[in-house]
């Protein structure tokens, strides 16, 4: 039969710093106001200050834990903000739970990594390079202008596989581009002068071109596919 409290003691955030609610089941859940650092540091303090001896007050030799109002911290609010010992004073004989040690040490790496994760800049992907390319299809020149936006993006990171992935999506474009323009030149010297003699090497020379760059970009496309297609091994378990 499940029991049921005589009273239910209400903790929140408007009246408390750091809350840490451990059930009898599941995961332990953790509430906080405190900068992420703050609080890991002060968890790992109340680990520390468990082994410390109890308090010689009757309630604290009686109960083996510290007392409230003899062993308690002269200014609580000020340790948690400063990050202070939090272990009360001349405790003795407490005895540590089973566990604690792993559950703070678990929730303080877990607030740690995950400071460090909202701290890291977002790194550059094939996806940005290829919005990017989009969003500058207007502009008189997209490759010129999605180079642009790439390079004064400083918030994202850049390492040598992602500034490569880059570099093929922008040369590929590039190259595009130029294969579009000897295109373009081919049909108007066509159209204005027609195939003679005279024009005859020309035109050939404008098809071999074309092709030459075309195959360019292809190249370049399929070696960014196989590189994406790798990462994607990589990530997938």
């Amino acid at each position: 039969m499940t029991r049921i409290p005589d009273a239910v003691a209400v903790a929140s955030l408007d009246t408390h710093r750091l809350i840490v609610a451990v059930p009898n089941e599941g995961p332990a859940e953790v509430s906080c106001n405190l900068p992420r650092p703050v609080a890991a540091s002060v968890l790992r303090q109340l680990a520390d200050g468990l082994d410390s001896p109890a308090g010689r007050c009757e309630t604290a030799l009686a109960t083996g834990r510290p007392c409230p109002v003899h062993d308690a911290p002269t200014s609580p609010s000020r340790a948690l903000l400063d990050a202070a010992p939090a272990a009360a004073r001349g405790m003795a004989k407490a005895q540590r739970p089973a566990g604690l040690d792993a559950l703070l040490g678990y929730v303080a790496a877990t607030m740690a990594d995950e400071q460090q994760a909202t701290e890291e800049p977002p790194a550059l992907t094939v996806d940005d390079v290829r919005d990017t390319l989009t969003f500058n299809a207007g502009d008189s020149d997209q490759v010129l202008a999605t180079l642009r936006d790439v390079l004064l993006d400083t918030s994202a990171t850049h390492t040598p596989e992602q500034a490569l992935a880059a570099a093929c999506i922008l040369l590929e474009a590039h190259a595009r581009q130029i294969a579009a323009l000897v295109e373009a030149h081919h049909r108007a010297t066509r159209s204005r002068w027609g195939l003679t003699r005279s024009t005859r090497g020309l035109l050939t020379g404008y098809e071999g071109a074309r092709k030459i760059v075309s195959a360019y970009a292809a190249g370049l496309a399929d070696e960014q596919a196989l590189a994406e297609g790798a990462a994607n091994e990589q990530v997938e378990p």
